[in-house]
Parts: C-alpha cells; structure tokens; sequence
C-alpha cells in the first residue's frame, strides 16, 4: 500500500509540473484546482497534494498567489503610517515588489495591491504641495 501512495503521489507531481511550466504565479484559483485534482482524482491528503505543490513552485521559482498575498499584505502593514495610510511612493514600492514575484502587468499588479489595502482597511495617503488629493488611488480601476 505505501508503494501505491508513494506512486500516486509521483503522478501528482509530474501533473504540478506540467501545470506549472513556463508559469512565474500561480493564482488561488489555479492553485485550489490542482490541489483538488490530488485529493480525488490521486487520493492524496491536503497536506500531501500541499506539500507536493510548495516543492515544485519552490524548485521552479514561482509565485503562489496565496503565499505571495501573506507577504505583500505584511509589506503594506509595515510600509503604512500610525495613521494607517499608504503614501503613493510606498504603493509605488508594494506594486513593483508584486510585479517582481509575479511578472504581471502594471496595471494587474496595482489592481491587487489596491484590493488588499482594502482588505487592510489602510486608506491612501493625499498627495500634492498646495491642493492634497487621493486621485492617484482613484485612477487605479478595481
């Protein structure tokens, strides 16, 4: 019996593979199927089909986007200021770490770290010398 599971467990990963090549981010979405795929269709258990997804992302270098989210939101919280407000630079900064693990477009990438500043409760920090505004966040469309 520990053959069959270490044989299933080996098709599983060939699968990730397959899945994950020419990839550099995996979405939540993407991730949930594979990781569903392993516990019916290989009759793995979570922490296994878990396991085998991580090692293959770690050895290929790409980005999952619910490991990825975990560390931006902690980059947003540390950048934020007393007053939990995010400055258009540091937003800047948060956007070009996320494109730098994902590889996706600018626009894509403001879009996502908008939705978790969101999701952070943190409100964007006015810009501008004589008439402040937020306008830079409003441009960016949800």
């Amino acid at each position: 019996m520990m053959a069959t599971d270490q044989t299933q467990r080996q098709r599983f990963a060939e699968l990730v593979k397959l899945q994950l090549q020419g990839r550099r981010f995996l979405e939540r979405d993407q991730e949930r199927r594979l990781l569903e795929e392993g516990l019916t269709r290989y009759g793995l258990t979570l922490e296994q089909a878990t396991g085998v997804l991580r090692s293959a992302a770690e050895h290929d270098s790409i980005a999952l986007e619910g490991e990825l989210g975990t560390s931006s939101r902690e980059l947003l919280r540390t950048l934020s200021d007393k007053r939990s407000r995010v400055s258009r630079d540091d937003f800047k900064r948060a956007v070009a770490f996320y494109r730098a693990r994902t590889g996706v477009p600018e626009a894509d990438a403001q879009k996502r770290v908008k939705r978790m500043m969101e999701e952070l409760d943190l409100r964007p920090k006015p810009t501008g010398r004589v008439i402040r505004s937020r306008r830079w966040y409003r441009a960016i469309n949800s």
